[in-house]
């Protein structure tokens, strides 16, 4: 019987695995995928001392990331196309000029995605930039 008890949990936790990806690796959570539009909510900073929420002062400003690889972020021309690397980093990078990338980590919470940079560039105090998916 103990057996059996453990094979029902492997397969369940086998089961909540395989479900939480995606058969191209993009990390989904509920129905959003990282591939689409985002729109820019605002940013968390910090000059040295706590973060703070600092509120986008427009609706103008989207992220757009293609299932191509390709992206478009409004008002950001240093990237033009992205790579996935696994379920917490992304690369954009600028196909014209390959000096130009920046490795952010990335988290899906609902209908939320919040990157912040990872390298070579970092916060050192932490830092965050946020959107909401357009539907």
């Amino acid at each position: 019987m103990k057996s059996l008890s453990k094979l029902l949990a492997l397969a369940l936790i086998a089961t909540m695995v395989i479900s939480a990806c995606t058969k191209d690796g993009i990390k989904q959570v509920g129905n959003t995928t990282l591939t689409g539009k985002w729109l820019f909510t605002g940013s968390m900073q910090s000059s040295g001392g706590p973060q703070y929420w600092v509120k986008a002062n427009n609706n103008t400003t989207f992220l757009e990331l293609k299932s191509n690889g390709t992206l478009t972020w409004t008002g950001v021309n240093d990237y033009n196309k992205y790579v996935v690397n696994d379920s917490l980093k992304l690369t954009m990078s600028n196909s014209a000029d390959t000096a130009r990338h920046e490795t952010f980590i990335y988290k899906i919470k609902g209908d939320s995605l919040s990157i912040s940079p990872f390298s070579p560039a970092i916060c050192i105090e932490g830092c965050s930039t946020h959107f909401v998916k357009v539907k």
